[in-house]
C-alpha cells in the first residue's frame, strides 16, 4: 500500500463558489469504495478543474514501470498512447514530483508543465512528438509515495495552459482524492500497463459499457457513452464556428469555466479525445445538431 499523503488544501487563489464546488466534490467521493467507480472520480475531478481528460498514474521511478486508469475511456485506443512508453520517462514533471516524493513534501503542490517549459519547449520535446501532439499542458499532483513508486492524479488541457485558479482547484481536491484511492485500498489495480509496453492490467476495472437501450444508440457518433444534452450541442456548434470559451462563455452568458466543463462532458460523451475532434464530428453528423 502506498502511503498516504494528506493535507490541507491551499484556498487562497479560490472563491467561495469555488470552494462549495470542492466540498460537493469531496461529499462525492465519500462514497467511494470499489475500484469500478475510479473512472467516474476522475470524470469528477476533470469536471470541477476544467480539463479535457483525467488519469490515475502509479509509475516506479526506478523501472520505469507505469500503470493508469484513464478518462475519457476513448483515449485507451488512441494512437499515441501506443508510443508513449518511447518517451514516457523524459516526461517533464518527473523530476519535480520525484523531488516530492523524495523529500516527502508536507503538501506536494499540484505542477503543470508550462511552470518548468516554455510552450516552445513543450512543443519541441520527444514525449509532445511520440504521444502527447495537441495536448498544451498537463497538470499532476501527488497523491501518494512509497520508496521508488509514486501515484499521482494527470489532467491535461487541449486549448491554453492551465490557471492559478484551476491549480488551486486541484490543489484543493488532492486531498479527498488521495482519501478515495487510500479506501480503494489493495482493490484498486490499473486497467492499463503504459510502460514498458502498452497492455490491459485487469480486465475487470475497465470502464463500464453503457447499458442496452441507453442515449448512445440515438446517433451514430456517440460512441463515448450518449448523446449531449441541449446545452452541450449550443456549445459545440459554436465550438465549431472557431469561437474560444471565453467568446462562448459571452455569447452564452456562462463563465469560461462552465464552458470547460460542458465541452469536457461532451468529449466523453461522443468519445473523442479533444476539441478540433468534437468540432469534427459535431460538423458531419446531423443527428448530433438535432438532438
Amino acid at each position: 500500500m502506498l502511503r498516504h499523503l494528506s493535507n490541507p488544501p491551499v484556498q487562497s487563489d479560490l472563491r467561495s463558489r469555488d470552494l462549495l464546488a470542492v466540498l460537493e466534490h469531496a461529499e462525492r467521493l465519500i462514497t467511494l469504495t470499489d475500484a469500478s467507480a475510479v473512472p467516474s472520480m476522475l470524470e469528477a475531478v476533470a469536471d470541477l478543474v476544467g480539463a479535457d481528460s483525467s488519469t490515475l498514474t502509479r509509475i516506479n521511478l526506478r523501472t520505469g514501470h507505469e500503470e493508469a486508469v484513464l478518462w475519457p475511456a476513448t483515449r485507451a485506443g488512441s494512437a499515441g498512447l501506443e508510443h508513449y512508453a518511447a518517451a514516457s520517462r523524459t516526461h517533464p514533471l518527473r523530476p519535480p514530483l520525484a523531488f516530492q516524493a523524495r523529500t516527502r513534501a508536507r503538501r506536494p503542490a499540484p505542477i503543470r508543465i508550462s511552470d518548468v517549459l516554455t510552450g516552445r519547449q513543450w512543443r519541441a520535446s520527444a514525449l509532445y512528438a511520440t504521444s502527447h501532439r495537441g495536448i498544451d499542458d498537463q497538470m499532476c499532483a501527488l497523491i501518494a509515495a512509497q520508496q521508488h513508486t509514486v501515484q499521482l492524479i494527470g489532467l491535461s488541457r487541449h486549448i491554453g495552459s492551465f490557471t492559478d485558479r484551476q491549480v488551486a482547484l486541484l490543489d484543493a481536491a488532492r486531498v479527498h482524492v488521495a482519501g478515495a484511492v487510500h479506501r480503494v485500498g489493495p482493490q484498486f489495480l490499473p486497467m492499463l500497463q503504459l510502460a514498458p509496453t502498452l497492455r490491459p492490467v485487469l480486465a475487470s476495472v475497465a470502464i463500464p459499457r453503457p447499458v442496452a437501450g441507453a442515449a448512445v444508440g440515438r446517433s451514430s457518433a456517440g460512441v463515448g457513452g450518449g448523446v449531449p444534452t441541449a446545452r452541450q450541442r449550443q456549445i459545440l456548434a459554436l465550438v465549431a464556428e472557431g469561437l474560444t470559451d471565453a467568446q462562448i462563455g459571452r455569447r452564452l452568458g456562462l463563465t469560461g469555466a462552465t464552458v470547460s466543463k460542458h465541452l469536457t462532458r461532451s468529449y466523453a460523451r461522443l468519445g473523442v479525445p479533444n476539441r478540433a475532434a468534437a468540432a469534427r464530428l459535431f460538423g458531419s453528423d446531423p443527428a448530433l445538431r438535432t438532438g
